[in-house]
């Protein structure tokens, strides 16, 4: 060999990009180049071999690659591609790839090895990320296609033909036939490709379609992939199916709006459609008709044939004033036995007449509950806008009184309101003086607590601050009575003062004392809630009773929030700076709506009785709790349950994971010294 062959065949030995070896046939370096030297971390070939004496027991990650590679060379003389783990010298593990041969002497006898090794630690980590996301594609619950900019299928992975139904081979190398026929305007299909190809991505509900025809909610995502060069090679869709949640989403929105019991608009709703009535009447001129409605001796049913055909009767009542009312009118139920009917466009006060007297008509006959047929009469008052009230609070108020005077009078069927009406009201007015009398000294006011409990450990939680009114000459008056009263001539703001005032320096007495009682509630009014003075009020009576004020809970209605939401939000967050506790009491029966509430900073939601009473028998009201309770977790909530009064009830709350229970199983509201006594008695512990 020529001087200038050797030159160059040692300019390319010393120069490859590849790291090039001869070994010994046990393993030993006879030569490398500096590039394999800086394959394996060394400063130089001369460190190399001198450090790395034993190729299978130093370099390999598994010595039985090494002895494989042998065997290998020894059979066929040549190993090409061959993959293993080696340790670089600061003990970090990279893949490599050996194309090597065997040189023989004469004899036949194996002299060395010489080859070449390449670093392929990014391609085997290029291959795994491959091998990840083809895992991925083929586990991943949601369903994925990857189509090409002209929306033809490439890729579809199993979830996809589980969620439709449709095979792989029924859409590869097709045009994408996504979205149900009929469900999405043109201009809507058009704007997501237009997004994603523009912002590189667009997210959003859709309505897709299954194999049968079967449109189903999905949530897809859209995502433009690109190469580095910025063309646009693919877009990757996402399908997610969200058909059971938008369900669940409509049944909560359906509860929040509608009386689970008979069907019809709840109070929320049915003063929403009211409001909208009057904002019509206001543009035409015309008039709109507001009928309360009260069943005569529903009371008597409930006594004597049980609850079940009290809820029975209600449903009936409510199907005959849907059959009695036209398409334009709304018939909804308050509570209770109270239903109203606004129907808009009245022409005049004859009108209205010949509505209830239809109604009246209908409900003269029998109704068969239980296999028995009962008679069950109605008190109707009516109120028109704009003649008896400008508002919707206005009317519903005036209707009301005109239908207390009708229930006064058994032999007027239905009474219009009338200017004056509650001036003349003795029994109001009388009642009404003396509650201002009472309000004004407090004197005749008193608590009553009722205690909460969590069963899981079983221990008192705190107690709810119930007030009573002990009249001095009528003895106790039942605050369904006086309470109404109170929020309707202003007087609620005094007595709910009275009341915080008093929880307060309880609990801070019972503190003092030893009795360390997790929490108080009081209830706040929706009056009390939009007063102006409402957070300074709360703010001095914690710092005044010296009480922590983590320890005072504010129980708040649904209704208490409806109208200004901001400004709702605004109070809840100015109550939460004291460190006060909020509830929202009687959850489930007003207005819910999931927007907003995951605005406020609720701690608790107290879980309405309605859901409790029957959870034992009802095949709803279980599932109706539960969701409750998710709801609550998902949100970061405490949850409780009020109006429980047996063990079974207990129970099932417990199987649907709320623990926290307040009723008649534990107790009766208490005056304070039972509730102490109860407390220093009680086997739950504090």
């Amino acid at each position: 060999m020529s001087q200038e062959t050797e030159e160059q065949y040692r300019s390319i030995f010393e120069n490859a990009v590849e790291g090039i070896y001869q070994t010994t046939v046990d393993g030993r370096y006879l030569r490398v180049n500096p590039a394999l030297a800086r394959i394996y971390g060394y400063d130089s070939p001369a460190d190399l071999t001198d450090n790395l004496t034993d190729i299978a027991g130093q370099l390999y990650v598994d010595p039985g690659k090494r002895e494989a590679f042998a065997r290998a060379m020894a059979e066929r003389d040549v190993v090409q591609n061959f993959e293993a783990r080696v340790f670089r010298r600061d003990g970090s593990i990279i893949w490599i790839t050996e194309n090597a041969r065997c040189v023989r002497d004469a004899g036949g006898r194996i002299r060395y090895y010489e080859g070449t090794v390449q670093d392929i630690t990014e391609r085997k980590r290029h291959e795994e990320k491959i091998r990840l996301l083809a895992t991925v594609f083929e586990s991943v619950a949601d369903g994925i296609l990857i189509v090409d900019p002209d929306l033809t299928v490439q890729a579809v992975n199993p979830a996809y033909e589980v969620m439709t139904n449709f095979r792989r081979d029924e859409l590869l190398n097709r045009p994408l036939v996504l979205f149900a026929p009929g469900s999405h305007e043109r201009i809507f299909i058009e704007d997501i490709w237009r997004t994603a190809r523009s912002d590189g991505r667009w997210q959003g509900e859709v309505t897709s379609f299954r194999h049968s025809g079967d449109a189903f909610a999905a949530s897809l995502s859209v995502n433009a992939v690109r190469s580095p060069g910025g063309t646009l090679e693919h877009y990757v869709l996402t399908l997610a199916d969200i058909s059971q949640r938008k369900y669940q989403e409509h049944q909560i929105r359906y509860q929040a709006s509608f009386d689970r019991l008979t069907d019809l608009p709840n109070r929320w709703l049915v003063c929403e459609r009211l409001e909208e009535a009057i904002l019509r009447a206001q543009r035409t001129r015309t008039k709109v008709a507001v009928a309360f409605l009260d069943l005569n001796r529903f009371k008597q049913v409930n006594d004597t044939l049980g609850h079940h055909a009290g809820d029975d009767l209600l449903k009936l009542v409510a199907k005959r004033l849907r059959n009695c009312t036209r398409v334009a009118d709304t018939v909804g139920r308050l509570g209770g036995d109270e239903f109203l009917i606004v129907a808009p466009d009245a022409a005049d006060r004859a009108s209205g007449a010949r509505l209830v007297e239809k109604v009246l008509y209908s409900m003269g006959e029998p109704f068969a509950v239980h296999n028995q047929e009962l008679f069950c009469g109605a008190s109707i008052g009516l109120a028109f806008y704009p003649d008896d009230g400008e508002t919707a609070d206005q009317l519903l108020r005036n209707a009301d009184l005109a239908m207390y005077h009708a229930k006064r009078n058994p032999e007027q069927k239905y009474v219009f309101y009338e200017t004056g009406m509650r001036e003349r009201s003795g029994f109001t007015l009388g009642l009404e003086s003396d509650l201002r009398r009472a309000a004004s000294n407090g004197e005749e006011f008193e608590l009553h607590f009722q205690p909460k409990v969590d069963t899981n450990p079983r221990r008192v939680i705190g107690a709810e601050a119930l007030i009573r009114w002990r009249h001095p000459a009528r003895g106790l008056v039942s605050p369904a009575e006086f309470i109404p009263l109170a929020e309707e001539t202003g007087l609620i703001w005094e007595i709910g003062a009275w009341t915080l005032r008093e929880a307060c320096g309880r609990l801070s007495g019972w503190l003092a004392s030893g009795l360390d009682l997790a929490s108080v509630s009081v209830n706040l009014s929706p009056r009390q809630f939009q007063d102006a003075r409402l957070v300074s009020f709360v703010r001095n009576v914690v710092e005044s009773t010296n009480i922590p004020p983590g320890r005072l809970e504010l129980e708040l209605t649904e209704g208490a929030m409806i109208g200004d939401i901001e400004k709702a939000v605004t109070i809840l967050n100015e109550l939460k700076d004291i460190g006060v506790r909020l509830s929202i009491d009687d959850f489930g029966t007003g207005y819910s709506s999931l927007a907003y509430l995951k605005r406020f900073p609720i701690d608790t939601l107290k879980i309405d009785r309605s859901f409790v009473r029957d959870i034992v028998k009802s095949a709803t009201d279980p599932a109706i709790v539960g969701t409750i309770v998710n709801l609550a977790d998902s949100l970061g909530f405490d949850t409780i349950a009020e109006g429980v009064e047996t063990e079974e009830q207990a129970e099932m709350l417990r199987q649907q994971r709320c623990t926290r229970i307040q009723g008649f199983l534990i107790s009766r509201p208490l005056d304070v010294v039972a509730f102490e006594r109860f407390v220093a008695e009680s086997n739950v512990g504090v």
